[in-house]
């Protein structure tokens, strides 16, 4: 049995694979517990009822500190509360070790947390890149995750803090991710130099594909045209035919590739963040897919796929 956890957390990403083999998976990471502003301001535009001097007076209580995060949105008509995945993590599978970490790329939306479940990890896919942060605009957590990130990327040793680092690339081949049915589309050497220089590390994304029960799933990461071009030109036999498809870039436009989309053809497309009014490409994706789904309204969303190929989903909230 395979099963993919993916959480709702919020403007990040946080995906946790149980694979038959035992061996827990998790790609990326986000660690908050309230919505961001630009969130907050599109759910209001979305579900709220009330006037916009209502809404706005209720949302300066809140900056105020004068009411709850909790209270606020619930004021406004939306129920949906943000996972911390440590919690799920602890909740769901315990003492359990993180057989891989894959970081897909080094931006925070997609790191918040990892010093948090360090002793959890027993491998960790990093990509090269030369990402640097301004300390000053990280929370104290996010200080030592990017500490506890930039550590293990510039490692001089494979294994650093008990952890097992290593760089995956496009077409990279080990028992265990073939014991897996996992297949490494993305990045090539090429896409990351172009990541790196201008620097814009979106494109150079990991990417997988899982194979199992004659379904596959893709794990788009933050990828733009760039490394969709890649793939479809080097590895469209593996993205042809989708039944899961996690959106690239929180189902922004700048992740949409009209020209993969029509070769995947994904029966569900998954969007992490959902709706973005100037930037949203999810009625795009229904082109090409039958069910886009958002965990901004849907919650967690679960899938589990069987080895004779039959499957179920179960999601937070129907919505």
């Amino acid at each position: 049995m395979l099963k993919i956890h993916i959480l709702n957390v919020g403007h990040g990403d946080c995906i946790i694979i149980e694979f038959p083999s035992d061996r827990l998976t998790m790609i990326d990471i986000n660690n908050g517990t309230e919505m961001d502003d630009d969130s907050i301001n599109e759910v209001l535009k979305e579900v709220s009822t009330t006037s916009t001097l209502s809404e706005l007076l209720l949302y300066l209580k809140y900056k105020a500190g004068n009411i709850s995060y909790k209270s606020f949105r619930e004021s406004v008509g939306y129920s949906v509360e943000l996972e911390n995945p440590i919690n799920y993590l602890e909740k769901n599978f315990k003492d359990k070790k993180i057989f891989r970490f894959i970081s897909t790329h080094p931006h925070m939306d997609h790191l918040t947390g990892l010093s948090l479940i360090k002793d959890k990890i027993v491998n960790a896919w990093i990509s090269p890149n030369n990402q640097t942060q301004d300390d000053s605009k990280l929370s104290e957590v996010q200080v030592e995750d990017w500490k506890l990130y930039k550590k293990l990327r510039d490692h001089k040793e494979r294994k650093v803090e008990d952890i097992i680092v290593i760089s995956p690339k496009a077409g990279s081949t080990d028992n265990f991710y073939t014991d897996d049915g996992i297949f490494v589309i993305s990045p090539s050497e090429d896409l990351l130099a172009l990541g790196n220089n201008p620097n814009n590390y979106n494109k150079l994304s990991t990417v997988i594909v899982v194979k199992y029960g004659g379904h596959k799933i893709v794990f788009a990461g933050d990828s733009e045209k760039e490394t969709w071009d890649y793939i479809l030109e080097n590895h469209k036999e593996l993205i042809t035919d989708v039944t899961i498809l996690k959106a690239a870039h929180h189902g922004r436009d700048s992740g949409y590739h009209s020209e993969s989309l029509k070769v995947m053809k994904p029966k569900y497309t998954i969007v992490s963040v959902g709706k973005k009014p100037e930037q949203d490409a999810s009625n795009k994706y229904r082109n090409y897919s039958d069910n886009v789904w958002s965990t901004r309204w849907k919650g967690n969303i679960v899938f589990t796929i069987y080895e004779d190929g039959t499957g179920s989903y179960e999601t937070q909230f129907d919505r």
